[in-house]
């Protein structure tokens, strides 16, 4: 029996790209994905099979840098009603099987799901939260007074006109937790309380970091120098005087350092950074595991997509968190000892440096990452998380394709 899966996803690559394997693995066992996501991300999963739904964005992620309390969640629900315009447009009185949705989108998800009466599915890159672990309330707890607010105006009169506005809470940033079959993309030993979520409700199914090298591939240079790979993910990577440092930290120095760069950037920057040392090499996008396959060192945002990625190849870390989101997962990490943690307003170059070559060169921590690389490779990544899927839609076990 073949199955019709829809997905809704935001404009990112750090929640696209660790769905774009079960995406794989779903068509290959002869299942339909219609996916929606951005005209600029239709491509990543477009290549795997996926029948892609385009919308156009509002941009979301610029209303990261507003101080403005509600000026995400408010700009994140405006764009989930894009999504849910657009997978209704294109269905129209057809339906899929199950509404599969990231943690962004869950409010378009959980309103299709509902008002279609269909079976939902939360697909998560980071932790989740439920009755006994907050992590808004982690964050707040690290960064005081930073807590998320709802345009709970806005949300309530679009809720009213599905005939779901007794169910405000539900759709609310600030009391998110999980209520449906969820998938995470994390390893359990990442998700703080772990213990407290239910094995049948919840999959931890850990790291899906295959299928990225239409990102752009990667070999070491001949020299035997140590590597890093420096990166500040797909979201808050605009940060040119950041990358000044790190290849002023490094210039001339026994290190080969990658540093990527994403989109945040203009090219002129990008210029003139890639120009500042002969020992740093500067990329936009570059698969990250075929440069931490060789790596000594990741230095990072923190962010739980680059985490799993350094436990797929039990590579040390050094966070600089740039924000308040980052702090939970910087945390749980230094209580692992799986790295070291460096404060932006503490970073330089001799800090940086410091911090780097302690790391690199500490046997405990190593051996750490050894274990938590066997720990999420366990875990069973996209096939696992394949297998839930077929299995919570009630397709039988002899009808289940290994791929």
């Amino acid at each position: 029996m073949a199955l019709h899966i829809l997905v809704l996803d935001i404009p990112s690559n750090g929640h696209v790209l660790p769905k774009v394997d079960l995406v794989d693995q779903l068509v290959r066992r002869g299942h339909r994905v219609t996916y929606v996501v951005a005209e600029g991300l239709a491509d990543r999963v477009r290549r795997f099979g996926a029948e892609v739904v385009t919308y156009t964005s509002l941009d979301p992620l610029a209303s990261l840098s507003e101080d403005d309390p509600a000026a995400a969640t408010r700009a994140f629900f405006r764009e989930n009603l894009a999504i849910l315009r657009a997978a209704r447009e294109y269905l129209g009185a057809e339906r899929p099987d199950a509404v599969a949705y990231d943690e962004a989108a869950f409010q378009a998800g959980r309103i299709l799901s509902r008002i279609w009466r269909l079976p939902p599915v939360l697909l998560t890159p980071s932790v989740v939260s439920n009755e006994h672990y907050s992590y808004f309330d982690h964050m707040e707890r690290l960064v005081p007074g930073h807590r998320l607010a709802d345009p709970v105006g806005e949300i309530s009169q679009a809720l009213a006109g599905f005939g779901l506005a007794d169910q405000l809470r539900d759709f609310l940033w600030s009391v998110r937790r999980v209520e449906e079959l969820t998938i995470a993309f994390v390893p359990s030993r990442l998700q703080p309380a772990y213990e407290t979520f239910d094995p049948e409700q919840v999959f931890f199914v850990g790291p899906s970091v295959e299928k990225r090298d239409f990102l752009g591939t990667w070999d070491p240079p001949p020299a035997a120098a140590r590597l890093a790979l420096v990166s500040l993910g797909s979201v808050r990577n605009g940060d040119a005087g950041f990358f000044e440092t790190v290849v002023g930290a490094f210039a001339g120095r026994a290190w080969h350092v990658v540093v990527t760069v994403g989109d945040g950037l203009d090219d002129a920057d990008v210029e003139r950074i890639a120009g500042l040392a002969p020992n740093v090499e500067v990329r936009r996008w570059v698969s990250n595991v075929s440069v931490l396959e060789h790596a000594d060192v990741f230095v990072t945002h923190g962010g739980s997509g680059s985490l799993v990625e350094a436990w797929h190849t039990a590579t040390p870390v050094v966070i600089v968190p740039p924000a308040p989101d980052f702090r939970p997962y910087a945390e749980q990490i230094l209580r692992l000892g799986a790295g070291r943690v460096i404060e932006p307003s503490e970073l330089d170059a001799g800090r940086l440096v410091a911090e780097v070559e302690a790391v690199a060169s500490d046997d405990a921590v190593r051996e750490r990452m050894r274990e938590l690389r066997a720990h999420a490779r366990a875990a069973g990544g996209a096939r696992r998380a394949a297998d839930v899927v077929e299995a919570y839609l009630g397709l039988p076990a002899p009808e289940r394709k290994a791929s």
